[in-house]
Protein backbone atom coordinates (compact mmCIF):
# COMPACT_ATOMS: atom_id res chain seq x y z
CA UNK A 1 0.00 0.00 0.00
CA UNK A 2 2.86 2.39 0.76
CA UNK A 3 4.33 1.90 -2.73
CA UNK A 4 1.09 3.14 -4.26
CA UNK A 5 1.21 6.24 -2.06
CA UNK A 6 4.82 6.85 -3.08
CA UNK A 7 3.94 6.55 -6.77
CA UNK A 8 1.09 9.01 -6.30
CA UNK A 9 3.44 11.50 -4.60
CA UNK A 10 5.99 11.22 -7.42
CA UNK A 11 3.28 11.68 -10.07
CA UNK A 12 1.90 14.67 -8.19
CA UNK A 13 5.32 16.36 -8.11
CA UNK A 14 5.82 15.83 -11.85
CA UNK A 15 2.31 16.85 -12.79
CA UNK A 16 2.18 19.90 -10.52
CA UNK A 17 4.21 22.18 -12.77
CA UNK A 18 2.43 20.92 -15.88
CA UNK A 19 -0.94 21.57 -14.25
CA UNK A 20 0.07 25.10 -13.21
CA UNK A 21 1.22 25.94 -16.74
CA UNK A 22 -2.02 24.52 -18.15
CA UNK A 23 -3.99 26.59 -15.62
CA UNK A 24 -2.15 29.77 -16.62
CA UNK A 25 -2.72 29.07 -20.33
CA UNK A 26 -6.46 28.55 -19.86
CA UNK A 27 -6.68 31.59 -17.60
CA UNK A 28 -5.10 33.61 -20.42
CA UNK A 29 -7.58 32.19 -22.92
CA UNK A 30 -10.52 33.09 -20.69
CA UNK A 31 -9.08 36.57 -19.99
CA UNK A 32 -8.89 37.12 -23.73
CA UNK A 33 -12.39 35.86 -24.52
CA UNK A 34 -14.26 37.30 -21.54
CA UNK A 35 -12.41 40.58 -20.96
CA UNK A 36 -10.18 41.77 -23.77
CA UNK A 37 -12.39 40.96 -26.77
CA UNK A 38 -15.63 42.38 -25.25
CA UNK A 39 -13.79 45.47 -24.01
CA UNK A 40 -12.29 46.08 -27.43
CA UNK A 41 -15.66 45.43 -29.13
CA UNK A 42 -17.58 47.91 -26.98
CA UNK A 43 -14.77 50.46 -27.27
CA UNK A 44 -14.94 50.04 -31.05
CA UNK A 45 -18.72 50.53 -30.98
CA UNK A 46 -18.24 53.74 -28.96
CA UNK A 47 -15.94 55.13 -31.67
CA UNK A 48 -17.88 53.80 -34.68
CA UNK A 49 -19.04 56.22 -37.36
CA UNK A 50 -21.72 55.57 -39.96
CA UNK A 51 -21.48 57.78 -43.04
CA UNK A 52 -19.28 60.16 -41.08
CA UNK A 53 -21.80 60.47 -38.25
CA UNK A 54 -20.58 59.16 -34.87
CA UNK A 55 -22.71 56.55 -33.13
CA UNK A 56 -23.30 57.39 -29.52
CA UNK A 57 -24.00 54.98 -26.68
CA UNK A 58 -24.73 56.76 -23.44
CA UNK A 59 -21.68 56.88 -21.20
CA UNK A 60 -23.56 55.38 -18.25
CA UNK A 61 -24.67 52.42 -20.36
CA UNK A 62 -21.09 51.91 -21.57
CA UNK A 63 -19.72 52.09 -18.01
CA UNK A 64 -22.36 49.61 -16.77
CA UNK A 65 -21.52 47.15 -19.56
CA UNK A 66 -17.76 47.38 -18.93
CA UNK A 67 -18.26 46.99 -15.16
CA UNK A 68 -20.20 43.73 -15.46
CA UNK A 69 -17.99 42.34 -18.21
CA UNK A 70 -14.90 43.05 -16.09
CA UNK A 71 -16.37 41.70 -12.84
CA UNK A 72 -17.56 38.41 -14.24
CA UNK A 73 -14.63 38.10 -16.67
CA UNK A 74 -12.17 38.21 -13.77
CA UNK A 75 -14.18 35.65 -11.82
CA UNK A 76 -14.37 33.31 -14.80
CA UNK A 77 -10.63 33.63 -15.44
CA UNK A 78 -9.79 32.91 -11.80
CA UNK A 79 -12.00 29.83 -11.66
CA UNK A 80 -10.56 28.69 -15.01
CA UNK A 81 -7.08 28.78 -13.48
CA UNK A 82 -8.15 26.68 -10.50
CA UNK A 83 -10.20 24.27 -12.61
CA UNK A 84 -7.50 23.62 -15.20
CA UNK A 85 -4.60 23.53 -12.74
CA UNK A 86 -6.26 20.75 -10.73
CA UNK A 87 -5.48 17.12 -11.55
CA UNK A 88 -7.93 15.42 -13.89
CA UNK A 89 -10.83 13.58 -12.25
CA UNK A 90 -10.21 15.36 -8.93
CA UNK A 91 -12.94 16.73 -6.72
CA UNK A 92 -11.28 20.16 -6.85
CA UNK A 93 -11.45 20.17 -10.65
CA UNK A 94 -15.09 19.11 -10.52
CA UNK A 95 -16.03 21.83 -8.04
CA UNK A 96 -14.22 24.61 -9.89
CA UNK A 97 -15.50 23.44 -13.29
CA UNK A 98 -19.07 23.49 -12.00
CA UNK A 99 -18.50 26.89 -10.38
CA UNK A 100 -16.98 28.22 -13.60
CA UNK A 101 -19.98 27.14 -15.68
CA UNK A 102 -22.38 28.75 -13.20
CA UNK A 103 -20.37 31.99 -13.30
CA UNK A 104 -20.40 31.78 -17.11
CA UNK A 105 -24.20 31.71 -16.89
CA UNK A 106 -24.15 34.85 -14.73
CA UNK A 107 -21.70 36.43 -17.19
CA UNK A 108 -24.09 35.85 -20.08
CA UNK A 109 -27.03 37.00 -18.00
CA UNK A 110 -25.13 40.17 -17.06
CA UNK A 111 -25.09 41.13 -20.73
CA UNK A 112 -28.87 41.27 -20.58
CA UNK A 113 -29.04 43.34 -17.42
CA UNK A 114 -26.18 45.67 -18.27
CA UNK A 115 -27.93 46.72 -21.45
CA UNK A 116 -25.40 45.21 -23.84
CA UNK A 117 -28.02 43.12 -25.64
CA UNK A 118 -30.45 45.90 -26.35
CA UNK A 119 -28.29 48.68 -27.67
CA UNK A 120 -30.04 51.66 -29.16
CA UNK A 121 -27.79 53.77 -31.30
CA UNK A 122 -28.90 57.26 -32.19
CA UNK A 123 -27.69 58.41 -35.57
CA UNK A 124 -27.94 62.15 -35.95
CA UNK A 125 -30.18 63.05 -38.90
CA UNK A 126 -30.48 59.36 -39.84
CA UNK A 127 -32.66 57.89 -37.09
CA UNK A 128 -32.46 55.25 -34.41
CA UNK A 129 -30.86 51.80 -34.78
CA UNK A 130 -31.69 49.09 -32.25
CA UNK A 131 -29.78 45.83 -31.80
CA UNK A 132 -31.46 43.10 -29.74
CA UNK A 133 -29.53 39.88 -29.07
CA UNK A 134 -31.66 38.52 -26.21
CA UNK A 135 -32.74 35.36 -28.04
CA UNK A 136 -29.13 34.44 -28.76
CA UNK A 137 -28.20 34.69 -25.08
CA UNK A 138 -31.23 32.60 -24.10
CA UNK A 139 -30.04 29.91 -26.52
CA UNK A 140 -26.60 29.97 -24.90
CA UNK A 141 -28.23 29.75 -21.46
CA UNK A 142 -30.00 26.55 -22.55
CA UNK A 143 -26.69 25.06 -23.66
CA UNK A 144 -25.06 26.10 -20.39
CA UNK A 145 -27.90 24.48 -18.43
CA UNK A 146 -27.04 21.16 -20.07
CA UNK A 147 -23.34 21.77 -19.35
CA UNK A 148 -24.14 22.42 -15.67
CA UNK A 149 -25.93 19.07 -15.55
CA UNK A 150 -22.90 17.31 -17.07
CA UNK A 151 -20.44 19.02 -14.69
CA UNK A 152 -22.65 18.21 -11.69
CA UNK A 153 -22.69 14.56 -12.79
CA UNK A 154 -18.89 14.60 -13.18
CA UNK A 155 -18.48 16.03 -9.67
CA UNK A 156 -20.83 13.41 -8.27
CA UNK A 157 -18.88 10.71 -10.12
CA UNK A 158 -15.53 12.01 -8.81
CA UNK A 159 -16.86 11.93 -5.24
CA UNK A 160 -18.35 8.43 -5.51
CA UNK A 161 -15.31 6.88 -7.24
CA UNK A 162 -12.66 8.76 -5.28
CA UNK A 163 -10.72 5.69 -4.13
CA UNK A 164 -10.85 4.05 -7.57
CA UNK A 165 -9.47 7.22 -9.20
CA UNK A 166 -6.64 7.39 -6.66
CA UNK A 167 -5.73 3.78 -7.40
CA UNK A 168 -5.67 4.48 -11.16
CA UNK A 169 -3.38 7.46 -10.61
CA UNK A 170 -0.99 5.29 -8.62
CA UNK A 171 -0.75 2.74 -11.46
CA UNK A 172 0.37 5.30 -14.04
Amino acid sequence: MSTIKEKIKINMKRGGIKNMVRGIIFMGIYLTTTLIIPFMTFSWIMSLKVEGVPIEISNTQYQRIIYWVTAFGLLISATAFFAYSAPSKSIRRGVFSLLQIIINCFYLWSYKFSGALEIELELVDLGLVSINLTQMILLYMGIYFLTVAIKAYDLFDFIINREKIKMERGKK
